[in-house]
C-alpha cells in the first residue's frame, strides 16, 4: 500500500509539472499546506501519544543528527549566508516524515511507527531554527504573516506535548499513525517529484561542488546514525536509525528552495544521487527488523 501511494503521488507530482504557469506560480501555496497537514499534525500526535519521558531517548539521539549536520554546513559556507548553509545541511538530513515513518511501520510494525513520528516531531526544534534563518536570508522575501504556517511543526510539538500533560491519548490517535504512513509516501512523493521539475530548481542545476557538499554531509549523517541502529537493544530503534542513514533524500529541500528561491546545486545534488543508498538502507533494515 505504501509502495501504491508512492507510485500515485510521484505520478501526481509529474502531471503537476504539465500543469502550466499557473500551478508553477502556486506551488508554494501547496507547499505550506503540507507543512500543516503533515509534519504539523503528525508531530502533535506523536508527542500527545508519548507513553513515559524516557522513551523518546532514542528517538533524541536519532534527531540529534541534525545538529551534527548543521554545524557541519555552518563550518564550512565559504562566506555563503547562513539560510543557505542551513538548506544544504537540510539536504543531507534524514527523509524522516515520508520514508522513514512508511517504511519502519511496513517493517517492524507501531512500535517503529512511534519511534520514527517521535523523532520526526523532534526535528521540529532544529528545523525551526533552520527555518528562520532561510527566512531571514531568502533571495525573495517572505511575508510576515507566512511565519505562522511555515513553523507550524514546531507550534504543534508544544501543543502535543501539553496534551500528553493533561491526559492520555485517546485511542483514535493510534489510527492517526497507522494511516500516517501512506498518506505521507502519496503527499512527499508528489510534492518532492513537482519540486524537482520546478523551473526554479531545474534552471539552478548540478555541479559537481554541489556533489561534494552532498556526499561531506550526508557522511556526518550515516557517521551518526549507524552506530546509534548497532548499540541500540531495539529492533524498531535499529530499523528507524538504519532507514535515517541510508535512504531516501529529504523531500523538503527541494521544495524549501523553490519556496525561498534559493539557488543551491546541493540540494539538486541530494535529490538526484541520494536514492542510491536506498537499496543498501533497505536491504539493511530488513536484516535488522
Amino acid at each position: 500500500m505504501t509502495l501504491l501511494a508512492y507510485a500515485i503521488g510521484a505520478a501526481l507530482g509529474l502531471l503537476a509539472d504539465r500543469g502550466g504557469p499557473r500551478v508553477q506560480r502556486d506551488w508554494p501555496i501547496y507547499l505550506r499546506l503540507q507543512f500543516v497537514v503533515s509534519a504539523a499534525f503528525i508531530g502533535l500526535v506523536a508527542a500527545w501519544r508519548l507513553a513515559h519521558p524516557l522513551d523518546a531517548v532514542p528517538s533524541i539521539a536519532i534527531a540529534a543528527v541534525s545538529v551534527a549536520i548543521v554545524a557541519a554546513a555552518l563550518l564550512t559556507r565559504r562566506g555563503h549566508p547562513a539560510g543557505l548553509a542551513f538548506l544544504d545541511a537540510w539536504s543531507a538530513y534524514p527523509n524522516g516524515a515520508f520514508w522513514v515513518l512508511p517504511f519502519a511501520g511496513a517493517l517492524v510494525g507501531t512500535g517503529a511507527s512511534a519511534v520514527a513520528a517521535i523523532s520526526n516531531a523532534l526535528y521540529a526544534v532544529p528545523n525551526a531554527v533552520s527555518i528562520h534563518f532561510m527566512r531571514r536570508d531568502a533571495p525573495h522575501p517572505q511575508r510576515v504573516a507566512t511565519s505562522w504556517v511555515d513553523q507550524s511543526a514546531l507550534a504543534a510539538l508544544v501543543v502535543g506535548l501539553f496534551l500528553h500533560l493533561a491526559g492520555p491519548a485517546p485511542e483514535w490517535t493510534h489510527w492517526v499513525l497507522v494511516v500516517a504512513g501512506p498518506l505521507l509516501a502519496f503527499v512527499g512523493a508528489a510534492l518532492f517529484t513537482g519540486s524537482v521539475l520546478h523551473p526554479h530548481n531545474v534552471g539552478t542545476g548540478r555541479t559537481a561542488a554541489g556533489l561534494r557538499r552532498w556526499l561531506f554531509l550526508s557522511g556526518v549523517r550515516v557517521a551518526w546514525l549507524l552506530p546509534v541502529a548497532v548499540l541500540t537493544g531495539s529492533r524498531a530503534v535499529a530499523v528507524v536509525a538504519v532507514l535515517s542513514a541510508l535512504g531516501a533524500p529529504a523531500f523538503n529541500p527541494v521544495q524549501l528552495a523553490v519556496l525561498y528561491r534559493y539557488r543551491t546545486a546541493t540540494v539538486n545534488a541530494a535529490a538526484r544521487w541520494g536514492w542510491l543508498l536506498l537499496p543498501v538502507g533497505l536491504a539493511v533494515s530488513a536484516a535488522f527488523a
